[in-house]
């Protein structure tokens, strides 16, 4: 590791990496959760994206309108963001935007690219 990032950083590895797999789900570890009513799956992409493909339960509010519809999104679930792919920065932005003002959440890992790498299903335009 770089000394300037070293110096920059203040967690340990072992605080990053328990973090890491507290706040992201993974398609398989969402869709076979077994309280799937606790979570709220909160797409994050633009509203074409999400009209042309999306995951069952989704709700759409692009990132650019997260906040001015925070109360729509329910305070007692864990919301889990997704966007397009693990490079995509447009869900962990909603994460933090929503953590920061009191709500429980997840970033769905590799995003709705994962979830139909697994074979799960998607809604949508075909």
């Amino acid at each position: 590791m770089p000394a300037t990032l070293e110096k920059q950083t203040h967690i340990t590895a072992v605080d990053f990496f328990a973090a890491k797999l507290s706040f992201e789900a993974t398609p398989y570890g969402l869709k076979n959760a077994e309280n799937k009513d606790q979570y709220f799956l909160l797409d994050v992409r633009n509203a074409e994206a999400f009209a042309q493909e999306r995951i069952p339960g989704a709700t759409n509010i692009p990132l650019a309108d997260l906040v001015e519809k925070l109360g729509s999104l329910p305070k007692d679930k864990t919301i889990v963001t997704y966007c397009w792919h693990h490079d995509c920065a447009a869900a962990p932005k909603a994460a933090l935007e929503l953590a920061q003002r009191g709500y429980k959440v997840q970033d769905l890992c590799g995003g709705i690219k994962a979830w139909k790498e697994a074979g799960y299903e998607v809604l949508g335009k075909k």
